[in-house]
């Protein structure tokens, strides 16, 4: 790729090249590069009005746009756009007309936001109070552009240029150039591509043809691998029979991601991998690997679309709505599959955040108005996930990194639907058993190890002294942690395996404060390695063991899409799959949290089920269905 070009979402690695090896146009490139010298003794003290007149104006002129500057927009709350574009002076004297309506910006071409040169384009203005043109630029643009149905922005400082496609959701398809990138031969100016990608011509022509051109080699292409496919793993059963089949098709394609659980399961199984070459991918855009992996690896093809938006929208109804209150969520994707709905909730809830206020208004938070900072914090902090199959949990943690160059640091490999909860376990305790002399109780412990989680994350990891605390903490935790999970998968597999008698269970957790002797006999035994077999096999997931946070707390949203089958895998009832979610996942949800269900092909069928139920509140949404506890 150019190396001016610094972000690219928008095209494929193809689409960039065809770009490069069109004529080259030296003259319209030496009258911007001149611009640029002329503005140089301005760049110092440049304000945006000086960026706009002495710079993005005239060069919007030789790019050959006719412009309106300040065209008014129809909110009176929001900065209208400082420019609006469009292909002749007569298009633009006829939208003139409609000023002030969205009729009028249905008739632009583009709308632009200009920033003072050199501002960063990533980040929000500190302030006592950050009015909107002082927010997350891009999303201030994403904001004008969803209301308006203007199909392209551009967000510039004068330097950087940014390109942005109207989104359907709340993706972002861009492309920026910074037009100062140094350059040591004419092939590399970065005025060649900026030209065919940013005038009239480029937004109305080229690049929607390059879109297309896309779109067609690429279905081609997915048609083809996704039938191969399709006849590569018929009549085979067994995930050490698909599996290599699979991961053949997915390193054709993406050569240079990897599949550490897939590779070390079918290692564990003996499975020897024979990779066969790679297919020309340059027809991929990354950004959208997961629709890409939801198209190949699912029977439906298609992944339905979340309006988070109105989601959100419904969840803050009786609530307080504050950039606080929702970046304080703790989401729950009980179906992450292929990234799709995880990539639109973490897209979702950083527009939104732009959109609402803060609690106080001389409140400003750095990491929240830093476009990059902002997604890793929603990734990191709100995001969790339990996905069921190995590859598709590699395929997730790779397309997911594809989007957002960030890891999946709360998404866990597991079927989110077999496993136990803390408060299960008292079932299983008999408290009228003899217990050691200088044994806990095991309410005792249980109860010990939510206190110390609770300790563990207030402590700070710049602090000394707490670092050594959390370092102790960190050995209780782990050994408490380690018996209570074993436990749990004794007693799990039980449902599934004889020989583990009510004793055995009643002497594991009898001794969960035992000398670590005790365990280390115990876990030799023939009966727990069979046990821990079969919780390895089936997935076995206890969610407050794996995501620790829950020993204290809960969910506010979980998310479920049982619709979507992966290829290899036989169909099942959705109406028992859907109720088997909701039962699982109702242990780990707020009292005033809120499942929503994607029901798209049942939806009707799953609304008529819900009406009559005693535990929920049922709305519909579109496909999407709503329940909230009574």
């Amino acid at each position: 790729m150019h190396p001016a070009i610094l972000r690219n979402t928008l095209l494929s690695r193809s689409g960039i090249e065809k770009i490069l090896s069109m004529p080259y146009m030296s003259q319209h490139y030496s009258n911007i590069e001149e611009l640029f010298k002329n503005f140089e003794d301005k760049k110092r003290f440049a304000s945006e009005i000086h960026t706009e007149i002495h710079l993005v104006k005239p060069i919007l002129k030789l790019l050959g746009f006719s412009y309106e500057s300040k065209p008014k927009f129809f909110e009176d709350h929001v900065k209208s756009p400082d420019i609006a574009l469009f292909e002749t002076e007569e298009a633009r004297l006829e939208a003139s007309k409609l000023w002030g309506t969205e009729d009028y910006y249905r008739q632009t071409i583009a709308i632009i936001f200009i920033k003072r040169y050199g501002r960063t384009l990533e980040k929000g203005v500190s302030g006592f109070y950050l009015e909107f043109e002082n927010r997350i630029p891009i999303f201030q643009t994403l904001y004008i552009m969803k209301k308006t149905k203007t199909p392209w922005g551009i967000l510039t400082n004068g330097r950087n240029w940014l390109l942005i496609k109207r989104p359907i959701d709340f993706e972002e398809t861009l492309v920026e150039i910074d037009l100062e990138y140094p350059h040591t031969s004419p092939e590399l100016t970065p005025f060649h591509p900026f030209f065919y990608l940013f005038s009239p011509q480029g937004l109305l022509k080229t690049i929607p043809e390059l879109l297309e051109e896309d779109r067609k080699d690429l279905a081609h292409l997915l048609k083809i691998k996704k039938d191969t496919l399709i006849k590569g793993i018929k009549g085979k059963e067994k995930k050490v029979d698909v599996y290599p089949v699979i991961y053949d098709t997915y390193r054709e394609i993406f050569e240079d991601a990897s599949l550490p659980e897939t590779e070390a399961y079918l290692k564990e199984k003996n499975i020897r991998l024979n990779l066969k070459s790679p297919v020309k991918t340059d027809i991929i855009n990354p950004y959208v690997t997961p629709q890409i992996f939801t198209y190949i690896f699912s029977f439906n093809g298609k992944q339905s679309g979340i309006d988070i938006q109105i989601i959100l929208d419904r969840y803050f109804r009786d609530k307080r709505y504050t950039k606080e209150t929702l970046l304080g969520l703790k989401i729950l994707d009980m179906t992450p599959n292929f990234g799709s709905v995880t990539s639109c909730i973490a897209e979702g809830v950083a527009y939104k955040s732009f959109i609402v206020p803060y609690n106080e208004k001389n409140t400003f938070v750095a990491e929240w108005e830093d476009e990059k900072a902002l997604k890793k914090y929603i990734l990191d902090n709100m995001l969790y996930g339990v996905e069921r199959s190995h590859i598709v949990y590699d395929m997730l943690k790779y397309a997911i990194s594809k989007r957002f160059g960030f890891d999946l640091k709360n998404f866990k490999l597991g079927n989110p639907l077999i496993g136990m909860s803390i408060k299960d376990i008292e079932n299983h305790i008999d408290i009228k058993n003899q217990m050691g002399l200088f044994s806990k109780n095991p309410y005792e412990i249980i109860s010990e190890l939510k206190t110390m989680f609770k300790q563990y994350y207030t402590l700070s990891d710049r602090i000394k002294e707490d670092l050594e605390e959390k370092r102790m903490l960190e050995f209780k935790i782990k050994k408490y942690s380690d018996r209570i999970k074993d436990a749990m998968d004794i007693i799990t597999a039980s449902y599934f395996i004889s020989g583990i008698e009510r004793k055995k269970i009643q002497g594991l957790l009898t001794n969960l404060d035992e000398d670590e002797s005790y365990w280390e006999t115990i876990r030799k035994t023939d009966w727990f390695l069979e046990a821990k077999r079969v919780a390895k096999k089936n997935g076995f997931f206890h969610f407050e063991i794996e995501l620790p946070f829950l020993m204290n707390d809960a969910f506010d949203l979980i998310f479920i899409q049982p619709g979507l089958i992966y290829l290899w895998e036989h169909e099942f009832p959705v109406m028992e799959i859907t109720k088997a979610y909701i039962k699982r996942g109702a242990s780990y949800l707020k009292e005033n949290g809120m499942f929503v269900i994607i029901a798209k092909g049942f939806e009707d069928k799953l609304m008529a089920e819900l009406e009559g139920s005693k535990k929920y509140i049922a709305e519909r949404i579109e496909d999407i269905i709503v329940l909230n506890k009574r």
